[in-house]
């Protein structure tokens, strides 16, 4: 019996013509009523296609001719599709990793190499999952799976295409147009995860006024002028507003209860803060988030480097006589690489670690394997990069961080564990060929202003806004966190994973990141995959093919 494992509290379930559908989503009612109409999976397909937001959809069929499980996740969709012969032989879907892992007896939980490469560099694992039996459904790939008969069976059957007659100076007015067609199924139940940065407060007009909304906030020093930030920008978009707050001191254990729901490691830092949220916030179940703005508008960091290097690439030729030029020049060097190359700067979008102290505990094969599957991955869905050097490998970069970067998979599915959905309207289909229509770097900088789109458009709606302010990411000094602060003990509770790099003294005066990304591993190796007593989260509702004795729709496991 197939068995589709549901933890999504708003996902629909469906049931038409020998079908059982499952709708995960943007765009559940259209679709729902395609389906009441007698629409077969093709056609909904096209029209989930067709749709400007994100979602996944999932058919179990009893009909004689078609077979028993299709499934498809939409191009940009951060709604998981996990699927797996459990334990027992039998085929099990889900939408939460936990629940896969939990059919899954420990001695089958293998953690293949390619995975632990992968959370090294990356703290995820950007395509795969991080256990071999359990597979992962691909952005834009449609699985095809008939138990007992055939193997499972995917393709990429879904691209992204630009949005055409766009320009720099007028694309933040076809974005209140998208975010609006995007906003509206949910704009009545929802609440607004309000950080007071540029892609949560452009979001607030798009939700039902007076808008109810949550902040989230960890008394960490270095955090506190975001917390300023949010009650600033609450102050001028005036929602009603909880305040969850949390300690510092208490960042381990909120990191272990996070691990323990989720299922998983926990990829950034900030995962406890979306957490905490989930918890304990009294709202919506369904929360409203500004991620993916970056990806798709913005880029951060990594783009102001390759941004300031690229403009001043004629002191690529000065001596590099101190740190500041040496570091330009290893810049422009991978700016002059193909984007391809696993070196080249592109693909260093999203990677979190010490570089060459993972090549050396991977190897260099490996190393460069697994960052061409990252590029030739995101490159699949998209158009080739065009422009200068610079433009390529911003573009290539851009949609590396948007399809594998993963942080927003990871923090819905940890709202999905605690009956909570996490809804992104900047994942959206048509906010990322919006996106696309502005060739690069024209998507990311105009005039001297980053990430313009959503800026221009925030201009619109509150002109009092500081677009000017430093930006703010939520991310904690992991440094000092892990020195002196409240991960100062966590490899003595917990064993460092035995693949780390072999270097000597401290992890952490090697590289911060490194060891937060083995410090991740530990809790879930220790918590998780190893527990023996593992169960799907409570609120699991279970959709199957019907047998000789059917379950309810929506009975709970």
């Amino acid at each position: 019996m197939a068995t589709v494992l549901l933890a999504n509290p708003n996902a629909a379930i469906v049931t038409s013509n020998e079908r059982r559908w499952i709708l995960c989503g943007t765009h559940r009612r259209e679709l729902r009523a395609a389906i009441e109409r007698g629409a077969g999976f093709a056609e909904i397909k096209a029209l989930h296609d067709s749709l400007p937001g994100e979602g996944t959809v999932v058919v179990l069929s009893e009909r004689a001719d078609e077979p028993t499980v299709r499934a498809h996740r939409g191009i940009t969709s951060a709604y998981e599709v996990f699927y797996c012969l459990d334990s027992s032989g039998e085929p099990v879907l889900t939408d939460l990793f936990r629940n896969a892992l939990a059919r899954l007896e420990p001695a089958d939980r293998t953690v293949p190499d390619r995975a632990k490469a992968d959370h090294l560099l990356y703290r995820t694992t950007p395509i795969d999952s991080y256990v071999e039996r359990i597979h992962r459904l691909g952005h834009g790939e449609t699985l095809t799976w008939t138990p007992g008969e055939t193997t499972p069976r995917t393709e990429l059957t879904e691209t992204l295409a630009p949005e055409t007659g766009l320009s720099p100076a007028s694309a933040h007015e076809r974005l209140d147009e998208v975010l609006s067609a995007v906003c509206a199924p949910i704009a009545d139940d929802s609440s607004l995860m309000l950080s007071g940065g540029v892609d949560s407060t452009v979001l607030e007009p798009y939700l039902t006024n007076p808008t109810e909304s949550v902040t989230a906030s960890f008394d960490t020093p270095e955090l506190a002028f975001e917390r300023e930030y949010a009650d600033r920008a609450n102050d001028l978009v005036e929602t009603d507003r909880e305040v969850v707050e949390m300690t510092e001191s208490n960042y381990l254990e909120r990191l272990e209860a996070a691990v323990d729901a989720l299922g998983m490691p926990p990829h950034q830092l900030q995962t406890p803060t979306f957490d905490g949220i989930y918890r304990e916030f009294d709202g919506s179940e369904r929360l409203v988030s500004g991620q993916g703005a970056d990806a798709v508008f913005g880029l951060g960091g990594s783009l102001e480097v390759a941004r300031t290097v690229w403009r001043t690439r004629h002191l690529g030729y000065v001596p590099p006589v101190v740190e500041k030029l040496q570091r330009h020049r290893d810049v422009l060097e991978g700016l002059r690489r193909h984007p391809s190359d696993p070196d080249g700067q592109a693909l260093q979008f999203a990677v979190y670690t010490d570089v060459p102290s993972v090549v050396d505990a991977i190897g260099r094969r490996r190393y460069e394997r697994r960052q061409r599957e990252r590029y030739e991955y995101a490159m699949d869905r998209v158009p080739a990069a065009t422009g200068d050097r610079y433009a390529r490998h911003v573009h290539v970069g851009q949609w590396v961080d948007f399809f594998c970067e993963d942080a927003v998979t990871v923090w819905r599915q940890a709202g999905l564990a605690r009956g909570r959905e996490m809804y992104t309207p900047f994942a959206g289909k048509a906010v990322a060929e919006l996106a696309l229509g502005l060739s690069s770097p024209d998507r990311y900088v105009h005039d001297g202003e980053p990430k313009h789109v959503p800026k221009q458009l925030l201009g619109e709606w509150y002109p009092e806004y500081d677009r000017s302010k430093p930006k703010g990411n939520g991310n904690f000094p992991a440094e000092r966190f892990l020195r002196s602060g409240p991960l100062e003990s966590v490899f003595d509770r917990y064993e460092v994973p035995e693949f780390a790099p072999d270097i000597s003294g401290s992890i952490v005066d090697r590289s911060a990141g490194l060891a937060w990304n083995l410090a991740g591993y530990a809790v879930w190796r220790d918590r998780v995959l190893r527990s023996d007593d593992l169960e799907p989260v409570s609120h699991t509702r279970t959709v199957s093919v019907p047998s000789s004795t059917p379950r309810s729709e929506g009975e709970r496991v």
